[in-house]
């Protein structure tokens, strides 16, 4: 875990992250995610109110409406449909519809033996964070931290 950033400790996931405030020696590791195409989704911080939350999770179901595929939920009794070109919009991920949206195991791996991941892969169906160098395992914990949608442990990736 990244010692010295303020990360609240009662929600596990989708915290948004101040990275002018990251310590020096994570520098370099946080300018590189400033100029990525996630930085305004892992820095931008949004106050959602849990009713929302848990009324959007216990009526969501997916829909198709014009060929688009999306999650249709009431929240406060108002239907809202999320769809994947909303989230890239609002996020500002500056990436299109024509981009991957996921990638396969082995695609994976590959990434991340271009990081230089040390580590085994075919031990667990996970990926220790630890086989990576100190500026690869900052990035992702950053991501983990701010997008992923894991609610338990944050020194694994699932495969």
């Amino acid at each position: 875990m990244v010692k010295n950033i303020d990360w609240d400790k009662t929600s596990k996931h989708n915290q948004s992250i101040n990275l002018e405030q990251v310590p020096q020696d994570f520098q370099d590791a946080a300018r590189w995610v400033r100029s990525s195409r996630i930085s305004y989704a892992v820095e931008t911080e949004v106050k959602v109110y849990r009713i929302h939350i848990q009324d959007f999770w216990q009526t969501a179901k997916p829909e198709t409406i014009e060929n688009a595929r999306g999650i249709s939920a009431t929240v406060r009794n108002k239907k809202i449909v999320i769809r994947e070109e909303r989230i890239r919009k609002v996020l500002k991920l500056k990436d299109n519809a024509q981009d991957p949206i996921s990638l396969s195991k082995d695609d994976i791996l590959d990434g991340f033996r271009g990081m230089g991941f040390a580590g085994d892969f075919g031990q667990k169906k996970e990926i220790k964070r630890n086989g990576l160098t100190r500026d690869w395992r900052f990035i992702v914990h950053v991501i983990a931290m701010s997008l992923a949608h894991r609610k338990g442990g944050f020194d694994g990736l699932n495969l």
